[in-house]
């Protein structure tokens, strides 16, 4: 790799690294985080913070609104967002719980746009992350539905990180999991990437009945366990809705 495409990955290191800490991060924070030399990261900080793609608040380096533009007309120029969010609203204000609708990006779920719920847990997603397959509701529900051998190459890429002590450890548990999913139409995250937080998903198809993206349920462990199969009905009737949309009925 050339030295300019290095510092375009670090750049984008650096914002995808911000991008994850809710309150922002100090540069030496961010320096340890990154592995990158302070002197480095400041100068890359200050080229972002003169585009305005950074702010500074309290010596912590936060998104700036330039991203949150760019956020605005990816989400515009996105027809699948635009359709699934008013179904995404209704869902929220049902169940009162935070709502994810997400992509398959490569091997991971990239989440493309969210409703917060009025009684929303404190969680890590937001539009534009990207997260892991195995271990995410949304991400078992379009890996359940994709052709065997796609499953067994982007199996192959997996790492299976123990995010917690619930986490899927290897391949063979997850394709366990993917075939009670297939046959009960909803994939569970039972605190398995996020301790606490208890997710339910359903699969969005296109006309071409082919996994698209994935609606999720997300809330306290204690409050969604105890509805789970109530919820696991609103999330697939929204998966529907979705997919009725996509095919122009």
């Amino acid at each position: 790799m050339k030295n300019g495409e290095k510092s375009f990955h670090k750049i984008f290191e650096l914002i995808e690294t911000i991008g994850r800490h809710r309150h922002g991060v100090k540069a030496k924070e961010l320096s340890d985080e990154v592995q990158m030399p302070v002197s480095t990261v400041f100068r890359m900080l200050k080229f972002l913070v003169e585009r305005n793609y950074l702010s500074v608040r309290d010596n912590r380096y936060c998104l700036g609104n330039a991203l949150v533009r760019l956020g605005e007309a990816a989400y515009q120029q996105n027809s699948l967002a635009k359709i699934a969010h008013g179904i995404l609203e209704e869902l929220s204000d049902r169940t009162l719980e935070t709502v994810h609708l997400a992509e398959l990006k490569n091997n991971m779920v990239f989440y493309i746009d969210k409703v917060e719920g009025a009684r929303s847990v404190r969680m890590a997603s937001m539009i534009g992350k990207q997260n892991p397959l195995y271990c995410t509701g949304v991400g078992k529900a379009l890996l359940a539905f994709l052709p065997g051998r796609e499953v067994d190459l982007l199996g192959q890429t997996m790492e299976f990180i123990p995010f917690t002590p619930h986490t899927v450890k290897n391949l063979e548990e997850l394709k366990a999991q993917l075939a009670v999913i297939r046959q009960n139409g909803v994939a569970i995250d039972d605190c398995e990437h996020e301790p606490g937080v208890f997710c339910i998903a359903a699969v969005v198809f296109n006309s071409e009945h082919r996994p698209v993206a994935a609606v999720s349920i997300s809330g306290a462990e204690a409050f969604l366990k105890v509805r789970q199969a109530e919820f696991a009905l609103y999330v697939k009737e929204a998966a529907s809705a979705i997919s009725r949309l996509l095919a122009g009925r």
